[in-house]
């Protein structure tokens, strides 16, 4: 109608230029390298930035911020000693996000409030100085809506969007579970190493820089590529990845692909279903790994009969290269035959994450998919998203990241062209 449509207008004409004017006028800004405020730095890590170890390391991070509060020091002081005495790391994690939509469908809300709250740690069991090490890896975990809202994950669904979720994994559905009980091993000198029990799966299956809650990107264009199948986090599997030289890197895993997140239930395994997934990545060092690769996936999902999904097969490319510590570009790209409930049968997205001075950070990106006619029903349009984020650290364990996306086409709400999707996050690690 006439006033949703003045709306849009408004926002367009206001929102991205007036964060374009302060991408603009901002100096660049090198980070300096990373300290651990517990000592987590140095810890060794398998898998990508949503495994428990990497996302302990992320948030000890004595990163420049807004102002400097000596409120939690004697509290990190603890944890580094716990670690020294016992090999034990650990943290409390929560993120919060607000969206409101400029449309929804008939009878559904434009607004969706929720949470994810993880209790995560691991125990390192025994390492030697060349890398090779053992640990027990943990992540307690749930996923709500608030105060009645519906969640941020529920929003695509009623607002018409297919492919592109714009709060995507931020669920109603996932009750407080030991998602992540694993047994991690690393060995060839830290160069290779294998997870086995309960695995969250997208820490693994193409793990990829952007793969992650504690970055900028909350659109399922970002944050797991949508051409990719899913499974429950907690779901019982395997995984192997490792260096066969100073540039190449190999791996498999195996995930149950009946797995429900929030539900320590170990019966869907006997159901035989599985996702599987090989790789192979190309870094030019070992320690440059995590921030210059480029990465290729194939995936297969068997039937799961009992549910009524079919099987399906795909592959991904993801490739991400630091320029230096301002700009982090990065490109993705995926093809599946629309089997195994996945949301697009193609997608690609590309942005930059941008660092600025005291720690606050541009997130700058733009995707397409096809969703998948399997999923979704024939017929659908295409999707297409542009999405901004700004985060402020507030201080070195709380940050504040205002967020606009904008998702032209969306496939099941035809009568609009575009729709418009503003958030409010917030992130406390401890």
């Amino acid at each position: 109608d006439a006033s949703r449509s003045d709306e849009e207008s408004t926002m367009k004409k206001t929102i991205f230029p007036a964060i374009a004017l302060l991408l603009l006028t901002q100096p660049l800004h090198a980070q300096e390298a990373a300290r651990g405020q517990a000592g987590y730095e140095n810890v060794p890590a398998f898998g990508g930035p949503e495994s428990v170890t990497e996302q302990l390391k992320r948030a000890d991070e004595s990163r420049d911020a807004m102002y400097d509060w000596p409120f939690f020091d004697g509290y990190f002081d603890w944890k580094r000693q716990i670690n020294d005495d016992y090999g034990v790391s650990f943290g409390l994690h929560f993120y919060g996000l607000y969206q409101r939509a400029s449309d929804s469908l008939p009878g559904r809300d434009d607004d969706a409030l929720g949470n994810i709250f993880r209790f995560l740690g691991n125990w390192t069991l025994w390492e030697k100085e060349n890398g090779n090490l053992g640990r027990i890896e943990w992540r307690v975990e749930s996923r709500s809506n608030w105060g009645g809202f519906q969640a941020p994950g529920s929003l695509g669904g009623a607002t018409g969007i297919a492919a592109l979720a714009p709060g995507f994994a931020y669920s109603d559905n996932f009750d407080m579970d030991l998602a992540v009980l694993n047994w991690t091993q690393g060995f060839a000198s830290g160069k290779a190493g294998y997870a086995v029990g309960r695995l969250a799966f997208d820490a693994y299956l193409d793990a990829f820089p952007f793969q992650t809650f504690s970055r900028g990107f909350i659109n399922r264009s970002f944050i797991l590529n949508p051409t990719l199948p899913t499974t429950g986090i907690g779901a019982l599997g395997g995984v192997v990845k490792g260096f066969v030289g100073d540039n190449i890197w190999v791996g498999a895993q195996i995930h149950d692909a009946n797995a429900a997140s929030g539900k320590f239930d170990f019966d869907t395994v006997q159901e035989g279903d599985w996702l599987k997934a090989v790789e192979v990545g190309y870094t030019p060092s070992f320690g440059q790994r995590k921030s210059h690769l480029v990465q290729l996936t194939y995936w297969d999902k068997d039937a799961r009969s009992l549910a009524g999904v079919s099987s399906g097969s795909g592959w991904a490319v993801s490739a991400a290269w630091k320029l230096n510590d301002t700009y982090f570009p990065f490109v993705r790209f995926g093809h599946s035959d629309g089997g195994g409930g996945v949301a697009a049968e193609t997608a690609v997205s590309g942005g930059v994450e941008i660092s600025r001075p005291r720690g606050e950070v541009w997130t700058i990106g733009a995707g397409w998919a096809k969703p998948s006619e399997e999923t979704f029903g024939p017929g659908l349009d295409n999707e297409t998203v542009l999405e901004m984020s700004y985060k402020f650290p507030i201080s070195k364990n709380f940050s504040v990241l205002p967020d606009a996306q904008i998702i032209f086409s969306p496939a099941n709400n035809p009568g609009r062209t575009s729709i418009w999707v503003i958030g409010i996050r917030a992130i406390l690690t401890l």
